[in-house]
């Protein structure tokens, strides 16, 4: 049974005792996902052991999160009422597992801000504001065009319907990346190159079991 990689997030509260602690967790919706399509789910919650942990595991899973990554790790400073947290350890995680699996060239598959930390490490920038693609109320969802011959092509056609639970998405795509979709108001959707799959949704909410068995294929 293969084991894939997967990026840990956080979230701070404050325990009874008053003291600021931070929690570490995986998504519920991976567990689910690990048990249908048959593989072994391996949370990684540090930087610490990343070259062994690459080493060991067959590919990764960029996991989407809560807080934005901050804009000075592409060259920008923050937009105006946008509020970014200047130690937030997800970025430096993704970008330490990016770099680690990529120089295998292990299997890397982004979801979410997942999609945008792939994008940034390569060289990649962000629109740090979309309105109109995410609803804390409800799920929203909208249309995408896929690109013939892709990774995503092979799981949705030319056209697909997906979920949208975001408000940055990709402005210049990394060097060697391709568009492989884009939403109907032209916001890009997905980016490949070769093993490295990223998609600005969230398959795992909508139990999309074919996607991931898509991604386990390339994880030899």
């Amino acid at each position: 049974m293969k084991v894939i990689a997967i990026s840990t997030r956080g979230e701070e509260y404050r325990s009874d005792a008053g003291i600021n602690k931070r929690r570490l967790y995986t998504n519920g919706y991976f567990s689910e996902i690990a048990a249908e399509v048959g593989f072994i789910l391996f949370p990684v919650c540090s930087e610490i052991g990343i070259e062994k942990i690459a080493s060991m595991c067959c590919g990764l899973i960029i996991a989407g999160r809560d807080r934005d990554i901050h804009p000075r790790y592409y060259g920008e400073e923050p937009k105006k009422g946008l509020i970014y947290q200047e130690d937030n350890y997800e970025d430096s995680l993704d970008f330490k597992l990016i770099e680690e699996f990529s120089k295998r060239n292990k299997p890397i598959f982004g979801i979410c801000s997942g999609l945008q930390s792939i994008n940034v490490y390569f060289g990649g920038t962000l629109i740090q504001h979309i309105d109109n693609h995410t609803d804390k109320m409800k799920l929203m969802r909208h249309g995408i065009v896929v690109k013939s011959g892709s990774f995503i092509h092979k799981i949705c056609g030319n056209r697909a319907n997906v979920n949208s639970i975001h408000h940055q998405g990709i402005k210049e795509i990394a060097k060697g990346f391709n568009i492989t979709a884009v939403a109907d108001d032209g916001t890009i959707e997905a980016i490949e190159k070769g093993n490295l799959i990223g998609v600005q949704w969230h398959p795992e909410v909508d139990m999309d079991i074919k996607m991931f068995e898509q991604f386990i294929s390339l994880c030899e």
